[in-house]
C-alpha cells in the first residue's frame, strides 16, 4: 500500500498578516545562543536555581521582539515556565514589511521573503535547540515546546523525537504534512479556527484521523468566529476575540502541565 505524504497546512499567505498590533512592554532580554539572537523570559522566582519548566517557542511570521509575540510568552514566563524562543528570520520579520491597519507594504511579496527564511530556520534551528539545552540543562529540567504558524513544524519536529521534549502545542499552523502528525511520539495541543485557509477542515480531519489510528494522545481545541493569527493577533478590543486568545494561551499551559508535572 502506498503512503501518500499530502500538504495539510499550506505555505504561509496574506491571511498571516491580519490582526492588530497589541500595546505592552515585554519584560523579557535578548541574548545570543548557538549564534542566533534570541528572546528569553523568566518566571517569576526568588530561588537561585535554574528553572526546571522550559518552553522553546517558535513564532509566526512576525516573529521574536515583536511586542505581540514577546507579550504571549511573557505570559508563559509568568505562570512559572522559561521561555526561549529564536530569532529565525534574523532581524526580517514581517513587522519590518507591514503597515499596521494598512497590509504589506508597497512591493513586498510575501511568498519571495518567506523562501529563503523558511531554509534558513530548517537549517538553524537544530543546533539552536542543541546550544539552548547546553546552556540551560540541569537536573530535573523538563522541556516543552510552542509554535504558531509559521512556527509550527518545528514543534512537530520536536515531538517527533524520543526525548527532546515531553509535550507541545501550535495555534493555526502553516507548513505541515501527513508525515509530520505520522511521525509524533509526544503529545499534542492543537488550537484551531474553524475555518483556516491554510489548514481547512479537510486537513484537518485528515490529520485527526492519523493521530486517532495511532492512538496518539492529542486535543484539538476550534474556536468558530475567528481567523488564523487569533493566538497572537487577536483584535483585543472585541470580547469575544480576546476571550480566544486567553483560552488557546491557557489551553497550552495546562496541556504542558499535564506533562511536565507527571
Amino acid at each position: 500500500m502506498t503512503t501518500t505524504n499530502k500538504t495539510l497546512a499550506g505555505p504561509v499567505s496574506d491571511c498571516c498578516a491580519q490582526g492588530m498590533k497589541h500595546v505592552g512592554t515585554p519584560v523579557g532580554q535578548k541574548i545570543n545562543i548557538g549564534g542566533m539572537d534570541t528572546y528569553i523570559s523568566y518566571p517569576p522566582t526568588s530561588s537561585s536555581e535554574k528553572p526546571k519548566k522550559i518552553i522553546l517557542a517558535f513564532p509566526d511570521i512576525f516573529g521574536t521582539f515583536y511586542v505581540n509575540t514577546d507579550l504571549v510568552l511573557d505570559h508563559f514566563a509568568s505562570h512559572g515556565f522559561l521561555v526561549i524562543a529564536p530569532d529565525y528570520f534574523q532581524g526580517d520579520s514581517v513587522a519590518k514589511h507591514v503597515e499596521e491597519g494598512v497590509g504589506f507594504k508597497p512591493g513586498f511579496d510575501l511568498a519571495t521573503w518567506v523562501t529563503p527564511h523558511i531554509q534558513f530556520a530548517k537549517k538553524a534551528t537544530p543546533p539552536w535547540v542543541k546550544a539552548v539545552k547546553e546552556e540551560f540543562s540541569a537536573p530535573g529540567t523538563q522541556w516543552a515546546t510552542i509554535g504558531y504558524c509559521f512556527g509550527a513544524p518545528f514543534v512537530m519536529d520536536l515531538l517527533a523525537e524520543d526525548d527532546a521534549v515531553v509535550a507541545g502545542a501550535f495555534a493555526h499552523p502553516a507548513f505541515l504534512d501527513e508525515d509530520h502528525f505520522r511521525k509524533i511520539k509526544k503529545p499534542l495541543f492543537m488550537s484551531l479556527p474553524d475555518i483556516d485557509q491554510l489548514y481547512p477542515a479537510e486537513s484537518r480531519h485528515v490529520a485527526e484521523e492519523i493521530l486517532t489510528k495511532k492512538e496518539h494522545k492529542y486535543v484539538a481545541q476550534l474556536f468558530g468566529g475567528v481567523h488564523h493569527g487569533f493566538g497572537t493577533r487577536a483584535d483585543i478590543t472585541n470580547p469575544y476575540e480576546k476571550w480566544v486568545k486567553e483560552e488557546c494561551a491557557k489551553g497550552f499551559e495546562a496541556w504542558l502541565n499535564l506533562f511536565l508535572d507527571a
